[in-house]
This record gives structure tokens, C-alpha cells and sequence, in this order.
């Protein structure tokens, strides 16, 4: 009896492609995941070493944070963007409700409070959603690919 070259698409035998370790995150999904600073891959939540240092890969999918070294050069963008996007919308509420006596001395105090502690919360979040950004647009590239089963039994052998 010769071979079936379509064996493999009968019912009841087993699927020849790998089944990925961790489901298929959408692009949302990760960008979501990187601003609660979890793996964009596969959501562990221990992902910092400090309030300022990253670990340089996932612990638990071993997905690389960053590409290359200085490779968070878009998370700081990322943060200057979003703590002068919000001083300017306090400086702009501030002054508008304060017309026509500004208060000049508050709003100084106001706005160094808002451009010292907003981009101290951000950081470890915009690195993070920044890893999101590098993993969404490097994952069809080799290193990237998401870990199959046939991948954590071999580490588990290891």
C-alpha cells in the first residue's frame, strides 16, 4: 500500500504545524500590554528589574525588549511626547480658567510638578509599549517568532 501524500488532512491525525506556546496577541492587545509593562508576547508581568531598569528579555518567553543596544530611543521620544502633551493641556486649562488674572506663580509650580513626575510614572511604561512597537513590527523576522510546543520541550530536555 503506497504512502498518502494527504494523510496529515484527514481527521483524527495529528497537526504537522506546531501550536504557538502563547495565542496571537493583536496589535491593540500588545500596545495595551506594553502600557501595563508586561511582555507584549505573552503578558508576564515581571518584566522590570527596577522602577528604571528592564530585563533584557522576557522571563518567561524570551522575547528580546530590545533589539540593539540604545534601542529605547523611541520609548524616551515616546515619553517627552506624552508629559508635553499633557503640561500643555494643564497650561492651557489653567490659563483658561484663570482669564484674564493668570495665575503665573501656580501654574509654574503646576507645570514642574507635571513635567518632573509624569515622565517618572510614564517611563517604565513607554519602554515597554516602545518593546510593544519593535515586537509588532519585527514579528514575522526569525528571532522574533513566537516559541511553538516543539520549543519548550526542548527546554525542558535542556
Amino acid at each position: 500500500m503506497g504512502s498518502n501524500p494527504y494523510g496529515s488532512l484527514e481527521p483524527g491525525t495529528p497537526d504537522p504545524i506546531p501550536k504557538p506556546v502563547f495565542p496571537e496577541v493583536s496589535s491593540i492587545g500588545a500596545i495595551v500590554r506594553g502600557f501595563r509593562k508586561r511582555c507584549p508576547r505573552c503578558g508576564e508581568r515581571d518584566t522590570f528589574v527596577t522602577w528604571f531598569q528592564t530585563r533584557i528579555a522576557c522571563p518567561r518567553c524570551d522575547l528580546r525588549f530590545a533589539k540593539e543596544e540604545g534601542g529605547f530611543l523611541g520609548a524616551m521620544t515616546l515619553n517627552y511626547v506624552v508629559a508635553i502633551g499633557i503640561w500643555l493641556i494643564v497650561l492651557i486649562v489653567g490659563i483658561i480658567l484663570t482669564v484674564p488674572d493668570v495665575a503665573v506663580g501656580t501654574l509654574l509650580v503646576v507645570s514642574a510638578i507635571v513635567l518632573i513626575g509624569v515622565p517618572l510614572w510614564f517611563y517604565p511604561r513607554s519602554k515597554m509599549i516602545w518593546a510593544a512597537v519593535e515586537f509588532l513590527v519585527l514579528r514575522g523576522t526569525p528571532e522574533y517568532r513566537p516559541p511553538v510546543a516543539r520549543d519548550a520541550r526542548q527546554r525542558e530536555l535542556e
